[in-house]
């Protein structure tokens, strides 16, 4: 780590905003960092960033607000004075204004890390407000930016940045490493917590609960096709009031079907250790931190091709990428599992893991960031 600093201008920095804030994390332990966030109305605990700007999050505004450098003098001068860089997580929010200002009152590199912003399937909501920031901050961002990093080949291959091929890296995020765990223990807790057998096999979904990760689509196959001996096990915050009165509606009229609040920590190891399967069928996802931690303990991971790390998982043994486009897909999934002996679940989370292992290390992280910062 050198003794120069970057600065990060990010959305949020607190576990509330899930992988985003998992993979700035690994920034603040790989680089010698500064955090700065915004206020987002509706979340009301604490920020782990270094600062937080109160007031507007409208981009437009805060880039004019941001022109004249002394709008930045609550930045202490010990830190500027040593900035080497500015890195800008996600976008369309007022953090990506400040960041771009920022960088050309220091006269110093910027780095955008797009963490799905500049994915097309983004652009399919809100698309009106999205397009004009694009045409008057994004691409003058992207343009100006002397690298932009991505975590995986299908991330920067569809990016809808014009300088995405020319001057995009790839740094894939590295998985936190599980606490020493016995599967066996978690897998006794899991069952008794839910009223359930030591015979019965459990299909994990572990993640926020959206849309975008169609939960209702891959619910409605699993009652579709009910895949003999296995429970499904539904975990994470709902994101829509609409879609959890729909899943909580499947939930009553299913008894394979179990809804959990998420968890953190030591808590979340153990529902994930005592699972037999996990599963994320998403359409978008630019990375894809719980198949990773599920893969992490040995449990197979069954996902969409929408999960931009899906390569690593197409493996030959066993199908476990399925495809988006494919109506069936999901169902598919499902009688697969039915097909699934105990033996063939530990071979397959074996792939699982060893991919992991091999791909997504903490140290492969901090090495690969630390080279393209300085490149």
């Amino acid at each position: 780590m050198s003794d120069g600093l970057y600065i990060n201008f990010c959305l949020r920095q607190h576990p509330d905003i899930g992988g985003t804030y998992t993979a700035q994390s690994l920034f603040r332990q790989s680089i010698n960092s500064y955090f700065i966030d915004i206020e987002i109305p509706g979340f009301n605990s604490r920020s782990e960033a270094d600062f937080t700007v109160s007031g507007s999050i409208n981009p437009f505004i805060s880039f004019l607000k941001s022109a004249h450098p002394n709008f930045f003098s609550f930045i202490p001068e010990s830190v500027q004075t040593k900035t080497q860089g500015i890195i800008i997580h996600s976008g369309f929010l007022s953090h990506f204004s400040y960041g771009y200002q920022l960088s050309r009152h220091l006269d110093v590199p910027l780095y955008l890390v797009p963490h799905g912003f500049s994915d097309p399937y983004a652009f399919s909501y809100n698309k009106l407000k999205k397009k004009i920031w694009l045409e008057l901050i994004g691409k003058i961002a992207s343009q100006y930016a002397s690298k932009i990093i991505y975590s995986s080949e299908a991330e920067k291959n569809k990016s809808i940045l014009p300088t995405s091929q020319s001057k995009g890296y790839i740094c894939n995020w590295a998985f936190e490493n599980p606490p020493s765990i016995e599967r066996d223990i978690c897998k006794k807790f899991l069952r008794e917590k839910l009223g359930l057998s030591d015979e019965d096999k459990i299909l994990l979904f572990f993640s926020r609960i959206e849309k975008m990760k169609r939960p209702l689509e891959t619910l409605r196959s699993f009652i579709k096709v009910q895949p003999k001996g296995w429970k499904f096990l539904v975990m994470g915050p709902f994101e829509d009031k609409i879609l959890q009165d729909e899943i909580e509606l499947l939930q009553k009229s299913n008894n394979n079907i179990f809804l959990h609040p998420p968890v953190f920590g030591k808590d979340k190891w153990k529902f994930i250790a005592g699972s037999d399967a996990y599963i994320l069928l998403s359409h978008r996802e630019n990375f894809g931190f719980t198949v990773v931690e599920a893969a992490s303990l040995g449990l197979p991971v069954y996902i969409s091709n929408g999960v931009d790390i899906y390569p690593y998982f197409n493996f030959e043994e066993k199908k476990t990428v399925f495809d988006i486009s494919n109506p069936s897909d999901i169902d598919q999934v499902m009688m697969s599992l039915n097909n699934l002996t105990s033996e063939e679940i530990s071979k397959l989370g074996y792939l699982c893991q060893n991919t992991v292992i091999n791909n997504f290390g903490f140290r492969k992280f901090s090495e690969t960031l630390n080279n393209i910062l300085e490149l």
